[in-house]
């Protein structure tokens, strides 16, 4: 079908962009000599994780252990979740994941003598042996142990105990992802994390415990650490990008970044007009996430969005925007795409105005 025959509001991927940023990230990545492990919490589907692995990506990371079982069930073999668990379920659904998908890699990250023990314990009674990462701090005060003793004292742990291994080291600051310039970015990306690779030298490698393995970084920041010893990169949002993402600057350009093309947009329909300066849409909150601000009106700069609440979107225009009557679609760029994917069951492919798949956003709420 036609995009203007979508009832809206309407999530759209536009193919032809998104299949050339799949290849210009992993162009990227394989220039730096890097893996690209990317984050599939900005897209939630496995079909799209199955592009990414054919354009070269090496497995996957997920948020949560839900987003882990959709994409294992999704036919993908190699899965790092990306955050702690705790609690007796979680365990047992994590040790499920390595039994009902034997020929499948699993890493699950840590930050505490507690999930090394209490995963260990079950993962022994059902005979199975479970990857573990180790979150440090970088900078963001989230998950992570901090650099120094307790650092070295949790890896020993790990390397103590049956039924878990060490397998490396994620240092990801996702609060520097949206910071504005390139090289301003980079500085304190670079600054973050310089602490953990020195220690890296100084104290775990003549240890005998350096890791396999360090894996962070993202859209914003994952040219940022030339020299360093990273071994792969989690950038996600680069597939979409987002109003967010595109504002942050690039090489080239300290407040446009493009790297990548937008792919990610939503169509919406005009339902009201109280003045002629003043229409309101079907896309609210309800489709239009707006934690990272709000969405723009695809190819008119002059329109405001304002949100009207869960249902209506409210745009103001100015004396050079388009004129918009009800009735008529208007596409627009969200400004974060993972909690916009969140919003939606169903995301439409299209290629030159035309639907040519139909994907079941199915990790979509999985945020258990």
């Amino acid at each position: 079908m036609d995009i203007s025959q979508l009832d809206t509001p309407a999530l759209i991927v536009d193919l032809d962009i998104l299949e050339s940023n799949i290849e210009e990230m992993q162009k990227r990545i394989d220039k730096l000599g890097l893996i690209l492990r990317p984050h599939t919490k900005a897209h939630k589907i496995p079909a799209i994780a199955h592009m990414q692995i054919r354009s070269g990506a090496q497995g996957i990371c997920t948020s949560k252990l839900g987003e882990a079982e959709v994409m294992a069930k999704g036919g993908i073999k190699d899965i790092l979740i990306t955050t702690p668990i705790a609690g007796s379920t979680k365990i047992q659904r994590l040790v499920n994941l390595h039994l009902n998908f034997p020929d499948c890699q699993f890493i699950q990250v840590i930050d505490h003598m507690y999930h090394v023990t209490e995963i260990a314990k079950v993962a022994i009674e059902a005979g199975v042996s479970i990857q573990l990462m180790i979150e440090v701090e970088s900078g963001q005060q989230r998950c992570g142990v901090e650099v120094g003793n307790e650092l070295v004292e949790l890896i020993e742990h790990i390397n103590q105990h049956e039924g878990v291994t060490y397998a490396g080291i994620q240092a990801y600051s996702g609060h520097l992802q949206h910071v504005k310039g390139y090289e301003n970015r980079h500085v304190q990306a670079r600054a973050a994390v310089v602490g953990l690779f020195n220690f890296i030298e100084s104290t775990l490698k003549p240890k005998g415990l350096e890791p396999e393995i360090i894996s962070g970084g993202g859209t914003g920041t994952f040219s940022a650490y030339q020299g360093l010893n990273y071994s792969e990169m989690q950038a996600g949002s680069y597939l979409f990008m987002d109003a967010a993402y595109c504002a942050i600057g690039d090489e080239f350009n300290p407040m446009q970044n493009k790297q990548f093309k937008t792919a990610l947009k939503v169509v919406s329909t005009i339902i009201s007009k109280p003045k002629s300066n003043r229409v309101v849409s079907d896309a609210g909150m309800k489709c239009l996430s707006i934690d990272l601000g709000m969405p723009v009106v695809d190819g008119d700069s002059s329109i405001r969005y304002q949100t009207g609440g869960d249902e209506h979107g409210i745009l103001h225009l100015s004396e050079d925007s388009r004129r918009l009557e009800i009735g008529q679609q208007i596409v627009f760029i969200p400004s974060h795409c993972d909690t916009t994917l969140n919003n939606f069951d169903i995301l439409y492919a299209v290629r030159d105005g035309k639907v040519l798949e139909r994907w079941s956003i199915e990790g979509r709420g999985r945020s258990d």
